[in-house]
């Protein structure tokens, strides 16, 4: 005797005068068509929620990116700032050196406050802004390389300070002092042995020469008195200053002159203009300081 099978008839009629169309089902067949209907809806939902949460960390992705590419702009705009101050407080130091030796103060404050930043065991806040490439360690280092200009520039503070109120004291010394550049133009030999243009031989040059255009005005590099106007062999024609307190500036190969022996000059008078006369190779001022009638690099003495 056969068992009938439980089973589920879908009828649909499309419209009244049409024909039904008949769909049988078993039980059986319709819990495993209900299970996958189950199983993929969970499934289609597992993946819409993965999909927004995906879409959702790409987002946030993207904004770290823009805001990592911005910090590390930032980072590369303040490392250059840091190396440019290293680089301020070199010329200070310079700078604050060379008044020294002008107003005869003493050395400055020792302080190794700008050594260890950077090197070539390390990567410096150089290495930063030359490659753009921010590593483990390099925003330590900037760090202290900041306390150490910190240090540098308080201790460069004092040392200034020191050479205000040394120079209220030295005003007239100050004045008396060569510290400017006779003429602006280009440094074409310098001061201490050279081999001469005209004999071939090793002599020992006393000054340095500035070549510039003819009749450039020729500065008086410090205040000071004529005392000697005229013409030499080597040097052409020459004009000599006596600034006091053993100091004394020279200026050669000059075209002509513009002040007459006893005058008074200060810083800045214009006192001849360029030339070429005497043994010269081209248009150019040959400079010299002498200190107790010393000669000195000229170089030393200049500030501007």
């Amino acid at each position: 005797m056969k068992t009938l099978k439980e089973s589920y008839t879908v009828m649909i009629i499309p419209t009244p005068t049409s024909k039904a169309y008949r769909f049988s089902f078993s039980k059986q067949a319709l819990k495993i068509m209900l299970g996958t209907t189950t199983v993929l809806t969970v499934l289609i939902l597992i993946f819409v929620i993965q999909y927004f949460y995906m879409v959702r960390d790409m987002l946030e992705l993207k904004s770290l990116r823009r805001e990592t590419k911005s910090q590390k702009i930032q980072i590369q705009a303040f490392a250059s700032n840091i190396t440019d101050l290293k680089k301020q407080m070199t010329r200070l130091k310079d700078l604050d050196a060379k008044l020294r030796v002008i107003t005869d103060i003493g050395p400055p404050p020792q302080s190794d406050q700008l050594m260890g930043m950077g090197g070539p065991e390390e990567r410096g806040t150089d290495a930063v802004y030359q490659d753009g490439k921010v590593q483990e360690g390099d925003i330590a280092k900037m760090d202290e390389d900041l306390n150490h200009l910190k240090s540098a520039a308080a201790v460069q503070e004092l040392s200034f300070e020191e050479l205000t109120e040394a120079m209220k004291d030295r005003r007239s010394l100050w004045a008396s002092t060569p510290s400017i550049w006779p003429v602006r133009g280009w440094l074409t030999s310098g001061f201490g042995n050279r081999l001469s243009p005209f004999t071939g031989s090793v002599s020992m040059h006393n000054g340095i020469d500035v070549a510039s255009r003819r009749d450039t005005p020729v500065l008086a590099t410090a205040g000071g008195v004529v005392s000697y106007e005229g013409f030499d062999s080597g040097l052409g024609k020459v004009i000599k200053l006596n600034h006091g307190y053993g100091m004394q500036t020279m200026y050669g190969h000059l075209a002509k002159t513009n002040v007459r022996i006893g005058q008074k000059v200060k810083r800045g008078d214009v006192v001849g203009f360029v030339g070429n006369t005497g043994l010269s190779t081209g248009p150019h001022v040959h400079y010299e300081i002498y200190v107790n009638n010393v000669p000195v690099n000229p170089l030393r003495y200049i500030l501007n």
